[in-house]
């Protein structure tokens, strides 16, 4: 499983904070540079999660709409990981069944977590 990170240039924590609650390998896209908007999404994607303070409006919606053609679940957020942190309990929160206690994996916008 692989969760997509872009903008930010310091995403340190982030990282580390997806790595424990989701144990994924995380990759990160800075989206400094035109041909960000180009990119493929990783093949194991399984979210993205856009930093909106530094992306500009064209590369949120090239990452919006590609995640959304692979069935991928997105989460914007500020540069603050206290959010992040919630945006991810609130996405694994609206499965009501889930019956595991650590983080599971999320498989698509409308698909059971298991």
């Amino acid at each position: 499983m692989t969760v997509l990170i872009v903008g930010g240039d310091y995403v340190a924590t982030f990282k580390h904070l997806i790595s424990i609650q989701r144990n994924a390998r995380v990759e990160h896209w800075s989206g400094r540079k035109k041909g960000f908007n180009k990119r493929s999404l990783p093949n194991e994607t399984r979210l993205v999660v856009v930093i909106c303070d530094y992306v500009s409006h064209s590369l949120a919606n090239a990452v919006k709409e590609k995640a959304n053609r692979s069935g991928i679940p997105l989460v914007f957020c500020h540069r603050s990981v206290n959010e992040l942190k919630h945006k991810l309990l609130d996405t694994h929160e609206k499965d009501k069944d889930c019956c595991c206690e650590n983080f599971c994996e999320i498989k698509g916008p409308r698909q059971r977590f298991h």
